[in-house]
């Protein structure tokens, strides 16, 4: 899809002709009301995403530059799916939409987070925002401080799905690499 190809609210294309700062200085980048992303060596930069009323992280993912631009221009969060090597409208597939808020950059411009609303899936369930069925990406926990090596097993923290997986993405590839 091309940026041009956005409709706002009324039909209408918008342009997604948002400029990012050539980065110039550290006063600029750290001090300074440019935006100017450091995006990686793979056109990438990190995104956490949050829930805007409640502060959980729902999850973390990848912005390209036309994801973040997408994301600025039309309130709805678009990552780039590094597994499927294509920019992501995250809700497009489920219903699940991220409605966002606010968006926050760290001091030195590599590291983005998004605080939004949810939307629940279109065939039913709870807002959530996880392909596996959780409302949190992070529905795990890794024990602290061991006693041996065999107490290093995950404890599930959300103990009940929002919504059935198989259902939501019936026919649709699971992201999931091993």
């Amino acid at each position: 899809m091309s940026e041009k190809n956005i409709k706002n609210e009324t039909s209408k294309p918008v342009e997604s002709q948002i400029p990012f700062a050539k980065r110039v200085s550290v006063e600029q980048i750290e001090e300074g009301d440019d935006l100017a992303p450091k995006f990686d060596e793979n056109g990438c930069i990190p995104c956490i995403t949050t829930h805007a009323e409640t502060g959980e992280v729902l999850m973390f993912a990848y912005m390209s530059p036309e994801a973040l631009r997408f994301t600025i221009t039309t309130g709805l969060a678009h990552y780039w799916s590094r597994s499927r090597k294509q920019l992501w409208k995250k809700g497009e597939t489920s219903g699940m939409f991220q409605n966002v808020q606010k968006i926050l950059i760290d001091d030195d411009q590599d590291c983005i987070i998004i605080k939004v609303t949810l939307t629940p899936p279109s065939i039913g369930g709870n807002e959530a925002s996880c392909h596996v069925g959780y409302r949190s990406c992070f529905y795990r926990e890794i024990p602290l401080r061991p006693e041996t090596s065999d107490d290093v097993k995950l404890k599930f923290v959300e103990e009940e799905k929002s919504f059935d997986e198989k259902a939501v993405y019936e026919g649709t590839a699971n992201p999931t690499q091993l």
